[in-house]
């Protein structure tokens, strides 16, 4: 039987063990009426932060940011990371081509059938269709695209019984990429104005500006701070090459309401503003992201090598590149060089799930070995996801704008730190995560200058199961938080409340779902095992 994560009160039960999957058990599987119901909320410990209402609605309490008094600030609304923004179910799209395995290379006969459905025309909600990988194995020597939007590469099964592409090129290479790179991401630099709220706090929707009278409710915009020398002075980044220019990190929103000059937002400010350290602007944007609502299913990818460390094979499984709406599930890539997924060029509301990295061969050094990785992109969810012998398992790069959410997954064989890696990642969830060391913190003169990794980083339930345990430490101005969870130790002058325990809700974003789109958003978007009372980790891999 694999490893139980659970809490203390727990019984052990016995589990059937599934292969290359992640496997959510619970001792009741009833279902309940609530995924968070009122008689749960005083049988675990409370934070600050949030409250479980008796409606399953959420109440937040106010904070103030490090070095600061003023507690004007509330947790962002993490729920709109994933498919078409949280709580809407991957659709199941018909088939189109079927294939099945042949002798040699097979990518022109894969990537033939992908662009035959790319071909045909999308239906009234932007689908095309599925092609279908029969089970055996694909040898396959070079990268498999899909552009267009509203297809789907599938298999039969992500275990060494289902669909198998073997990435057979000798030379480092991305598998599978959705997207398109004609795809366009324009700022409209003359539509720039002030805001003039003198500070916007994290999670505010609202705040004024300098003149709206060029802009309409619907329209799509850029928030972005503006920082000057006085804030990366404060933070003590100038001596790492951090510039006003480079940390002015665009947040994609769209206008929800206008008043006089006063703007509202769908989404939460996850960064906050404020005049003296430089102040921001909101400017249109003209955004054409060519690939959406397509994805790749239920495959296992496996690259070919040479030895341990060879680095001249398959390095990235798949890539999402300015996707939107896009998924990849059930997919399990197996001796890649670097990540099974990896979401980049400014890529939003996307859902990887069910995943597993596992046995990356390449040096254990830098650039290498990170599992499930945001590198730009904003509103993303990963979700009950596994990795074996990864470095940085589930992580995010320079200046990520969130919200972006990694949720019940766990890492194995771990050789560096889970969390944000470098240069001031924002509004980041790891929600119920279980893994080696974790850390969001100053990292100074590492790598080239990494300095400040992230802010309104949130570790929430996580469990640490290395004896370095969970280093989290806030900014000045800015804050990171751990709320529950469990390690050998846990250091940093971060926001922390009842650490060592598991606080209710059990998952924040699942919570902030059910309160902003009902019940029902979660049943659509997780298992009954996540959902029970209470919910259990259990791992299985094959070998």
């Amino acid at each position: 039987m694999g490893n139980l994560w659970s809490s203390d009160s727990m019984k052990k039960v016995s589990v059937s063990l599934f292969t290359g999957v992640l496997l959510f058990v619970i001792l009741n599987h009833e279902e309940q009426s609530h995924t968070y119901l009122p008689d749960q909320i005083y049988q675990k410990p409370k934070t600050r932060l949030v409250t479980l209402t008796s409606d399953g609605g959420i109440s937040y309490g106010h904070y103030a940011n490090e070095g600061e008094t003023d507690a004007i600030h509330t947790l962002p609304d993490f729920s709109f990371a994933g498919y078409m923004g949280g709580g809407v179910a991957l659709p199941n799209l018909p088939v189109k081509v079927t294939l099945k395995p042949q002798e040699g290379d097979c990518r022109p006969l894969i990537q033939n059938a992908i662009d035959k459905v790319s071909s045909m025309p999308a239906d009234s909600n932007g689908f095309r269709g599925k092609v279908l990988l029969k089970a055996g194995t694909y040898a396959v020597a070079g990268t498999l695209e899909i552009k267009a939007g509203g297809v789907v590469l599938a298999g039969e099964g992500q275990d060494e019984g289902g669909t198998i592409l073997k990435a057979v090129k000798e030379a480092q290479h991305t598998f599978i990429i959705i997207g398109d790179d004609r795809s366009s991401y324009n700022k409209e630099e003359e539509t720039a104005i002030r805001i003039t709220s003198e500070y916007v706090p994290t999670g505010a929707t609202s705040f004024k500006v300098q003149d709206a009278s060029d802009y309409q409710v619907g329209d799509t915009i850029l928030v972005q701070r503006t920082p000057n020398m006085t804030w990366i002075i404060m933070l003590d980044m100038h001596q790492y090459g951090w510039t006003t220019k480079k940390y002015a990190v665009p947040h994609e929103r769209v206008i929800t309401d206008i008043d006089h000059n006063n703007i509202s937002v769908n989404i939460p400010v996850v960064d906050p503003v404020k005049l003296k350290e430089g102040g921001g602007q909101i400017l249109k944007a003209k955004i054409d992201r060519k690939t959406k609502k397509s994805g790749v299913e239920n495959l296992r990818l496996v690259s070919s090598y040479e030895h341990a460390t060879d680095e001249l094979h398959g390095w990235d499984a798949v890539k999402l590149r300015m996707a939107e709406n896009c998924w990849v599930k059930k997919v399990t890539a197996q001796y890649f060089g670097r990540s099974c997924v990896t979401i980049e060029k400014k890529s939003v509301f996307n859902t990887i799930e069910d995943c597993a990295m596992l046995d990356p061969k390449s040096h254990t050094k830098g650039q290498r070995k990170y599992s499930f990785s945001i590198e730009s992109g904003s509103f993303n969810l990963f979700q009950r996801c596994f990795t074996r012998g990864g470095r940085h398992d589930y992580v995010t790069g320079a200046r990520v704008a969130g919200p972006n959410v990694f949720l019940d997954s766990y890492a194995t064989q771990t050789h560096s730190d889970i969390g944000p890696h470098h240069r001031w990642a924002t509004g980041t969830l790891f929600d119920n995560i279980k893994g080696g060391e974790m850390r969001v913190r100053n990292r100074k003169g590492s790598g080239t200058g990494h300095g400040w990794a992230g802010a309104q980083t949130m570790f929430w339930n996580c469990t640490s199961t290395s004896e370095k345990g969970i280093t989290v430490e806030s900014p000045p101005g800015s804050i990171n938080w751990i709320v529950g969870g469990k390690a050998d130790q846990l250091s940093g002058n971060g926001h922390r409340e009842a650490f060592g325990e598991e606080v209710q809700p059990r998952s924040l974003y699942l919570a902030q779902l059910e309160s902003r789109l009902g019940k029902g958003a979660v049943v659509a978007t997780t298992t009954a095992q996540q959902r029970g009372k209470p919910a259990t980790v259990q791992h299985a891999l094959d070998k």
